[in-house]
């Protein structure tokens, strides 16, 4: 049985990733910041996978899961799903907030993907990793300086690895969606209503209107997404940021 890591399994694109693995008959190791959150990623506990608590913004945590569920045997799959975003003009920075995001977004794709390559060049077993972007990373848009300059440096990194694991069977994508239907998108919308003082309705519209479908990507649409990647039918895919985004970046 083939077996996958999601971190940031317990968020509104991490748990249909889960599902999405499950349903093609993965073991799936589901990691969160919390450890509740991340058993009910599996939905079943215990019968289809199994949860860790860890903080990927922790370079030392990772490195201790990652070598503690290798030794449970070897892993075909990494995917890192954690995000957090939030809608604030460069000159007017909170400082804290980005050093957050930054660490989120950027710094522990950067430590899971170190610590699980690591094992597998060890072990010289070939593996597939996944990284979710955003539309953002292709894109700025005012107000999201430090979002967008962690997706983009999300997909500097991802096709830099690939360069480098390619000849070792190892692959290494992205996944950019566009405005997807979660919690985090609800979010966002408020914070964008509050920074410029518009009803959150309206918000909402335009953020529908930003793609050429008029409509949002369902959490799903990504999570198959992701689950292609890994599988034996993208063997020859490395280093690309996939759109999954309604046509978004259309016009």
């Amino acid at each position: 049985m083939k077996r996958v890591v999601v971190f940031g399994s317990g968020g509104g694109i991490g748990r249909p990733i889960c599902k999405s693995f499950l349903s093609e008959r993965y073991w799936v190791i589901s990691v969160d910041l919390d450890l509740k959150r991340a058993w009910e990623a599996l939905g079943c506990k215990g019968s289809n996978g199994e949860a860790f608590q860890c903080d990927a913004t922790d370079p030392g945590a990772v490195q201790m899961l990652a070598e503690k569920i290798w030794s449970n045997g070897p892993v075909d799959a990494i995917v890192y799903s954690p995000g957090m975003v939030f809608t604030q003009d460069l000159c007017e920075m909170n400082w804290e907030k980005y050093r957050e995001l930054m660490a989120i977004n950027l710094d522990g794709a950067f430590y899971c993907a170190s610590a699980f390559v690591a094992l597998m060049l060890n072990n010289r077993y070939p593996g597939s990793f996944v990284f979710i972007s955003s539309s953002a990373g292709k894109k700025g848009e005012a107000g999201a300086t430090a979002y967008c300059a962690s997706k983009f440096g999300l997909i500097g990194m991802v096709q830099s690895f690939a360069a480098e694991t390619a000849k070792l069977g190892i692959r290494a994508n992205v996944i950019c969606p566009g405005n997807v239907d979660t919690p985090m998108l609800n979010l966002l919308a408020e914070q964008i209503s509050d920074r410029e003082d518009k009803p959150l309705e309206i918000v909402k519209q335009e953020l529908l209107d930003e793609s050429f479908s008029g409509r949002l990507v369902s959490p799903e649409e990504v999570s198959r997404s992701c689950v292609w990647l890994c599988s034996d039918d993208a063997s020859g895919i490395t280093g690309i940021a996939l759109s999954v985004d309604a046509g978004m970046l259309l016009g």
